[in-house]
């Protein structure tokens, strides 16, 4: 049966799982900008110290150093690119926020069903969603507290309109409730070989 508490609980974890889907995809996008931004200068600076040595003789000691101090920052720009495989850790973080985005779709499938149709009994159900979070959260790398509190949170993350949804359940008639239980064929185990497949 599906109490008030158990309610709470499914909005407590969607609102957990929409948070660190938000904070991942904003982790993910970060890097991606990084690795953009450190190419497109390496580019920028090629054809800049390329051009240079092409159109002039550099018989002058400052042109000779202006192209060094160019072709220098190239070089770093691409070194410190490559090293901290900015890309592959924006991949590894956009997959993670996938993981979680799944998480919380399976909790508002279930969410947007009214109570006395729900399918599934909590017990399971919190189950299966702590297993699939735990998983997650063991395989998942780990974000800079620093930059979680300055670049990856909003304040609006921890908004879960299941609330709004849980206390209009409350005020329904029982011929209404039948409006909301569109849901109640929904197999949660179904797309259990998809999450599979996610490395």
């Amino acid at each position: 049966m599906w109490s008030d508490f158990e309610n709470e609980t499914l909005i407590h974890i969607h609102k957990t799982a929409k948070i660190l889907k938000k904070r991942y995809q904003r982790a993910g996008e970060f890097y991606s900008s990084l690795y953009n931004i450190l190419g497109g200068i390496s580019v920028v600076l090629s054809i800049i110290s390329s051009t240079l040595s092409w159109s002039s003789s550099l018989d002058i000691d400052s042109e000779k150093n202006i192209l060094r101090l160019i072709i220098s920052f190239a070089t770093l720009s691409t070194i410190i690119q490559n090293y901290y495989n900015f890309q592959d850790i924006s991949n590894n973080l956009l997959l993670t926020s996938k993981k979680y985005t799944k998480i919380q779709y399976k909790i508002e499938t279930l969410g947007n069903t009214h109570p006395d149709y729900r399918v599934p009994k909590p017990e399971p159900f919190f189950k299966m969603i702590k297993d699939k979070m735990n998983l997650v959260n063991e395989n998942r790398k780990e974000l800079s507290n620093c930059m979680v509190k300055i670049f990856y949170q909003k304040k609006d993350d921890s908004y879960s309109y299941l609330e709004e949804t849980h206390e209009k359940y409350k005020e329904l008639k029982e011929d209404e409730k039948l409006n909301y239980s569109k849901n109640i064929e929904h197999d949660f185990t179904e797309d259990e070989e998809s999450d599979r497949d996610i490395p």
